[in-house]
């Protein structure tokens, strides 16, 4: 039972490392590790340790996310290269490194406002929380009040 036991530890680990791979893509994971995804769905809910480990792995892909996400909103360079070919002498191109700029982009930048600016105001709508006496309003009747007397 011991042989087995280090068995599905050493496959959680593979998976654990396939997860991080995989930027906690869990079908990824599964099919690099060669784990079925019924493994990893109960190992969630039985080895709490295995979910923590699952957790935390979420928590470094989102700030993965995150740094991506702050690089489209502050621009970007990428190495490249422009390559010129001289007629006198076709079969040796002149190869020259460059880097390419990507600027700021603003479809990157309003996500950020909306999600992390909504206390200072960056959102499109806002949400009203109606209650009554500690208990949430399930209906509202509406009453026109408009003077139809004169029609």
């Amino acid at each position: 039972m011991v042989e087995q036991q280090d068995t599905w530890d050493s496959n959680k680990k593979v998976l654990l490392v396939a997860l991080e791979k995989s930027l906690g893509v869990v079908a990824t994971a599964c099919k690099a590790a060669g784990i079925a995804r019924s493994s990893y769905y109960r190992w969630m809910q039985e080895d709490a340790a295995f979910k923590a480990a699952v957790e935390e792995l979420t928590e470094v892909s989102l700030d993965f996310g995150e740094s991506q996400l702050h690089k489209l909103m502050n621009g970007y360079h990428l190495p490249d290269v422009k390559v010129f070919f001289n007629k006198e002498d076709p079969d040796n191109p002149i190869v020259l490194p460059i880097q390419k700029h990507f600027g700021p982009d603003a479809a990157a930048v309003i996500f950020f406002l909306k999600t992390k600016g909504k206390k200072r105001g960056y959102v499109l709508s806002k949400a009203i929380d109606v209650t009554s006496g500690g208990q949430r309003v399930t209906g509202i009747a509406i009453v026109d009040y408009t003077d139809d007397s004169n029609a």
